[in-house]
């Protein structure tokens, strides 16, 4: 009989092989650490691809096992990057918002080892209604907990599938997070992490934001502006608005920069 080999790792090696040299490899979910071809697909991308910077995003949880996260550091994969979710600093709001009991706790150690074994690693936290006001407390837990974390990311939710289906949950104004976001980026700022601002528009954070959020990190059929947005000087540089969030939150809250302000600043 005919060995058919494994028809999942075919399919993504090919999607490997055609991936142009200059765009990231990204892996994501689901959650990639559950696949128990994790290791055969990174080690092939890396052989693939020698130079290419490879990017895993995980909830960070399988790393909780020291023999796991030694596992993965033996490919010495070199440019490489893990993005870790970790959603507050307190075990009850990340429970909640993962709704899976102890997930804090794997993520924390998980975050832990990954760091004593020398990984980049990037903490990426959603933010959402029920962690906002709290962000600058989880900035000084990150700067106390997480020495040799690569960066931080502050990422404004996208309003589709779980997001949305628990958006009465969930939901909240970009600008009425930003204020919280901006004290926690000062925080990290002034202890060396680097920052960077997912999705925020630059109408709602201050001035001096603007080169952590600058640009896009998404398929631009996601994103969008509005019409007053062609008055706006800054549009180019604009991360633009995810479309899923207009219907929930309207367009009261984005205001074109004009170029007086822009000078005058």
């Amino acid at each position: 009989m005919k060995n058919l080999g494994n028809p999942f790792m075919e399919q993504i090696k090919n999607v490997i092989d055609k991936v142009p040299e200059k765009e990231v490899l990204c892996f994501t979910g689901g959650e990639p650490t559950l696949r128990e071809e994790f290791f055969e697909i990174l080690k092939y991308a890396r052989q693939k691809h020698p130079e290419k910077f490879l990017f895993v995003v995980s909830n960070g949880r399988r790393f909780a096992s020291e023999e796991f996260t030694k596992k993965l550091a033996d490919l010495n994969l070199g440019n490489f990057r893990l993005g870790i979710a970790l959603y507050s600093h307190r075990a009850s709001i990340h429970d909640e918002i993962t709704q899976a009991k102890g997930s804090w706790q794997e993520a924390v150690q998980g975050i832990k080892n990954l760091l004593k074994y020398g990984f980049n690693v990037e903490l990426r936290i959603l933010v959402e209604k029920l962690n906002y006001q709290e962000m600058e407390d989880f900035a000084r837990f990150i700067v106390e907990n997480f020495k040799g974390l690569e960066r931080v990311v502050f990422i404004n939710l996208k309003y589709t599938g779980n997001a949305f289906i628990n958006r009465k949950r969930v939901f909240v104004r970009y600008s009425k997070a930003a204020p919280y976001v901006q004290k926690a980026t000062d925080i990290l700022l002034r202890k060396g992490f680097e920052v960077k601002l997912f999705h925020f528009p630059l109408c709602i954070i201050d001035r001096k934001y603007w080169p952590l959020a600058e640009g896009t990190t998404k398929q631009e059929s996601e994103l969008t502006l509005l019409k007053k947005c062609e008055l706006c000087t800054v549009k180019e540089r604009c991360p633009k608005i995810w479309k899923s969030y207009l219907p929930l939150a309207g367009t009261k809250e984005f205001n074109p920069v004009l170029r007086k302000w822009v000078m005058s600043s």
